[in-house]
């Protein structure tokens, strides 16, 4: 069971969210404290920063519903995997690794729901 939080408890979360990056709140969302916040904080903070993720492997994207292929930190895997599955309801696939990093893709929006992975490799 979860205590209510009053506006004062909220409202300092959402000051400390205001200037925590991405990472940190990924970071926290990992924690049991942070099921313990209401639903509509975890919801509010999970949005922010799986957008922000979004973003950064659609960049320069024309139309970020097409399917996806970028290259990123492998420390970062994780929450890139979560934020395109949370936008496209596709799944982020590891190509290859290249030192640090992973070349990913993702079948994006338009093919959710499809099985032909092939058209990725083009």
């Amino acid at each position: 069971m979860t205590k209510q939080m009053s506006n004062k408890e909220i409202a300092k979360i959402n000051q400390e969210f205001k200037t925590a990056n991405a990472f940190t709140q990924w970071k926290f969302m990992q924690t049991p404290e942070f099921q313990k916040l209401p639903l509509a904080v975890r919801c509010t903070i999970e949005r922010k920063c799986l957008t922000y993720y979004f973003d950064m492997i659609t960049e320069g994207m024309s139309d970020w519903k097409m399917p996806i292929k970028g290259k990123i930190p492998i420390s970062l895997l994780n929450p890139y995997r979560k934020a395109v599955e949370y936008f496209t309801g596709t799944e982020l696939h590891v190509a290859e690794q290249d030192g640090t990093e992973f070349y990913v893709f993702a079948k994006g929006y338009y093919m959710m729901g499809e099985d032909n992975l092939e058209l990725m490799e083009a």
